[in-house]
């Protein structure tokens, strides 16, 4: 019994950190675009619009590139509601992007909510409590 808690607790650590890079192309490829990466401070369940054109719709992403995006100023917005974080996620910005190079874009997720961190750690307890038993 004790190897099929700990088979499932190794399950549910890799889901945990299991890595969530989105990649999307925006138009076809051609010498005059360029790339965009948009990498939030944390993970977050996320949409993405870039000039009023829906690309991500809600997923939990780590990183988005965008690529073949045509050259000058684009808008990019990024949006997300959870229950885990304090406010929603809710930024527009534009982005000049030049032929040829890669744009990053960092944006500041907001901060997890105090319910969040209760329930983690009683979570955590729960399965320390259940590992130890056996």
């Amino acid at each position: 019994m004790k190897t099929s808690y700990s088979f499932i607790i190794s399950i549910a650590v890799c889901l945990l950190f299991s890595s969530c890079a989105v990649v999307v192309n925006y138009g076809a490829p051609s010498p005059n675009c360029g790339n965009i990466v948009i990498k939030p401070t944390s993970a977050v369940y996320a949409n993405l619009t870039l000039n009023d054109s829906l690309l991500v719709k809600y997923k939990y992403v780590k990183s988005i590139t965008i690529k073949n995006v045509p050259v000058g100023v684009n808008t990019i917005h990024l949006s997300g509601e959870s229950n885990t974080l304090k406010e929603s996620l809710d930024i527009k910005n534009e982005i000049k992007v030049i032929a040829g190079k890669t744009n990053t874009q960092l944006v500041t997720v907001p901060p997890k909510s105090t319910g969040y961190w209760i329930y983690s750690i009683g979570s955590l307890l729960i399965i320390w409590a259940l590992v130890l038993d056996y």
